[in-house]
């Protein structure tokens, strides 16, 4: 039995869950806008689902670079949003529902677009889960000696691209007049290219 291995990185994985919870969470707040008291007005759904759908796209692309920008940017977006809600809600009744009284009701758009406590602690939550995600990977890459700009996506990475990789690095390594003295004069080029 063949067994699958998956080649998606950390960041893809973390997108394509919170993708599918974002997606969720999105088409539920449309029948309960009260969910797990939360204020999830249309606009608010509406966010979730963009949200989920941008997640699950970097995730599900070829290149990790995509989901480790979607970390980063939606990982401060929602971290500043739910501490711009404890910092500056207020108490008050949201115009959005039927919802009681929050202590820190933070107006975007009066009526439209309100968040409470709920909404901030789960911002803050995905937020870190972003931010938490995205830094260990480029740790991770830092320390294996890869560029922090070349974030190169692993689907395509194989064995063969493995090996290949030492024996350039050992050619590297050999000085260039030992590396050819065994190559006859006339192959040098021809056998260089077999190579490379």
């Amino acid at each position: 039995m063949a067994t699958y291995v998956s080649t998606r990185t950390m960041t893809q994985r973390v997108c394509i869950t919170l993708g599918y919870i974002f997606v969720t969470v999105g088409l539920v707040g449309i029948v309960v806008p009260g969910f797990m008291g939360m204020h999830l007005s249309m606009s608010h759904n509406f966010i979730h689902l963009i949200s989920g759908v941008l997640a699950l796209w970097s995730g599900y692309a070829d290149e990790s670079r995509k989901a480790y920008n979607y970390c980063i940017g939606f990982g401060a977006l929602y971290g500043v949003l739910g501490i711009a809600g404890f910092m500056f809600g207020e108490p008050g009744f949201p115009g959005v529902g039927h919802m009681e009284a929050d202590e820190n009701l933070l107006r975007i758009i009066p009526n439209v677009l309100e968040f409470g406590g709920s909404d901030h602690i789960v911002h803050i939550v995905f937020s870190g889960v972003f931010l938490i995600t995205a830094f260990a990977f480029r740790q991770r890459r830092a320390e294996a000696g890869v560029r922090k700009d070349s974030y190169r996506s692993v689907t395509n990475f194989t064995v063969r691209d493995s090996i290949k990789d030492k024996e350039m690095e050992e050619r590297a390594r050999t000085p260039l007049d030992e590396g050819i003295r065994h190559i006859p004069n006339q192959d040098r080029h021809s056998d260089y290219e077999k190579r490379v």
